[in-house]
């Protein structure tokens, strides 16, 4: 040709280039979203896959069983031991931010706990912003920190991650969370945690609580009815961190323990989806190969029939 390239070279090219049309032709032709049937092979695939999955989410309802028994343990010693905190909290009027603190998992897979939370958050912080007021995010948990941090990234000021190692978090555990909040310049602070109930109902519920600057200010007041014994100077300050250390205790003590009866809830509700998934491609698959077997005695009945004709 003029351009210096063989004839081999083009024959090739034009031909490549019809199967390529020919194919994108037919794709156009099928209907949009139709599909064939599976054959047996892909059927067969299919449900090992599923007997898999089923495996796996009911060891995982066991795991979350058997570790929901020592949170609920857990959680009825800080329940005890918060009990007496109930009024000593107060909200104190500030120029400061407010802080929102969501209590989240680290992990997933435990059904709507974590939404609840963010949700919740999310409606807080869009109020606080929309009356034009400061606010601060302080997460616990990395579901709220993944979730939280694309609206709200400039916000974060700090966050906890992975408190307690999957077992029922400790006194002294609590005691360092405690630390972190309180170290923070906010005015007040609103926890947000499922409050749990039973092994299939929590409540997401709030709880507002001051700073340790804002506590001692207005505590003398505030207790004006109790004796103090003590250093006047540092007596407000330790009973404050006492007092928030209690009171995140029972607080992530409460999250634990619903996000394993979530967890085992969500495991046993995939396990019975995933067998009766595995009953329905399993009788699928046996008549497909019924209907194969049958087609192959007609075939050779026929044959059959027509040999000795």
């Amino acid at each position: 040709d003029d351009y210096g390239v063989p004839s081999q070279i083009q024959v090739a090219g034009a031909t490549d280039l019809a199967m390529y049309t020919s194919r994108i032709t037919k794709a156009c032709r099928k209907p949009f979203g139709s599909r064939g049937f599976a054959s047996e092979k892909e059927l067969r695939n299919r449900l090992s896959t599923i007997k898999n999955i089923s495996k796996v989410t009911k060891a995982m309802n066991m795991v979350a069983a058997a570790k929901l028994r020592k949170h609920q343990d857990a959680l009825a010693i800080a329940k005890t031991f918060a009990a007496g905190l109930d009024g000593l909290f107060f909200e104190a009027e500030t120029e400061k931010p407010t802080m929102v603190i969501p209590f989240s998992t680290d992990k997933g897979l435990c059904g709507g706990v974590n939404t609840a939370v963010n949700r919740e958050a999310k409606t807080q912080m869009m109020q606080l912003e929309n009356k034009g007021e400061e606010f601060m995010l302080f997460t616990y948990g990395g579901k709220s920190k993944g979730n939280l941090r694309r609206n709200f990234e400039r916000k974060m000021v700090g966050g906890i991650l992975d408190c307690g190692g999957g077992n029922p978090v400790t006194f002294a555990e609590a005691s360092e969370v405690a630390e972190a909040i309180a170290a923070q310049d906010f005015g007040n602070a609103n926890l947000i945690f499922n409050d749990f109930i039973n092994l299939i109902t929590y409540d997401t519920v709030t709880v507002t609580i001051p700073s340790s600057e804002l506590f001692e200010s207005q505590a003398e007041e505030k207790f004006m009815a109790y004796e103090e014994e003590g250093d006047e100077g540092g007596l407000f300050k330790n009973f404050y961190e006492f007092m928030l250390g209690v009171k995140l205790y029972y607080v992530i003590n409460n999250a634990q323990t619903c996000e394993q009866s979530s967890r085992m809830t969500a495991m046993d509700n995939s396990s019975s989806n995933a067998d009766e998934m595995y009953d329905k491609l399993l009788l699928q698959a046996n008549r497909l190969r019924q209907a194969k077997i049958t087609k192959e005695l007609m075939e050779i009945t026929s044959g059959a029939a027509a040999v000795q004709q």
